[in-house]
């Protein structure tokens, strides 16, 4: 079968509906191509960002603050690395940790002020490559796009 073939449905005896199956192709490509952005991670140079710190950064930037776990679920990675992680960003300046005032267990992670210039910085050089990669795709197209793809992570979650 042809790539043609199977983003169009042409397939003999093919009972799956054509545009649900572009989407799961599609989306395998997307998973693909995040697994090898993932995998430059172990090629940063000293002083770059992994996709996880990053991950990290952006949920600090959103939430205002977060616990090392709630930076693993974000980042997807176990807490030991989240750990070893929270120490290299505070060691370069980029968070500060302290103990949360309800509960002097838990340790909540915030960005310093270098922090959230770099994290605006990284956002910012994002969203221009975003802006540029869907040029010319409508907002409603870009919202069900979003919607599509909300629903196949949950249904992955599900199985």
């Amino acid at each position: 079968m042809t790539t043609a073939d199977r983003t169009t449905g042409a397939a003999a005896g093919s009972s799956e509906p054509v545009a649900v199956d572009a989407v799961r192709l599609a989306f395998i490509e997307l998973m693909g191509a995040e697994r090898r952005l993932r995998s430059r991670d172990q090629k940063c140079r000293p002083g770059d960002l992994t996709q996880g710190q990053i991950r990290a950064l952006f949920t600090i930037d959103i939430e205002g603050e977060a616990t090392a776990g709630d930076l693993a679920k974000a980042a997807e990675l176990s807490p030991a690395s989240v750990s070893v992680m929270l120490d290299h960003l505070e060691r370069d300046g980029i968070v500060e940790r302290r103990r949360a005032e309800h509960d002097r267990r838990v340790v909540v992670v915030t960005l310093t002020a270098s922090g959230r210039a770099l994290v605006a910085e990284k956002r910012e050089r994002w969203r221009a490559r975003a802006h540029d990669a869907l040029a010319g795709v409508s907002d409603a197209d870009l919202r069900a796009a979003a919607d599509v793809m909300r629903r196949m992570a949950a249904m992955l979650d599900e199985i």
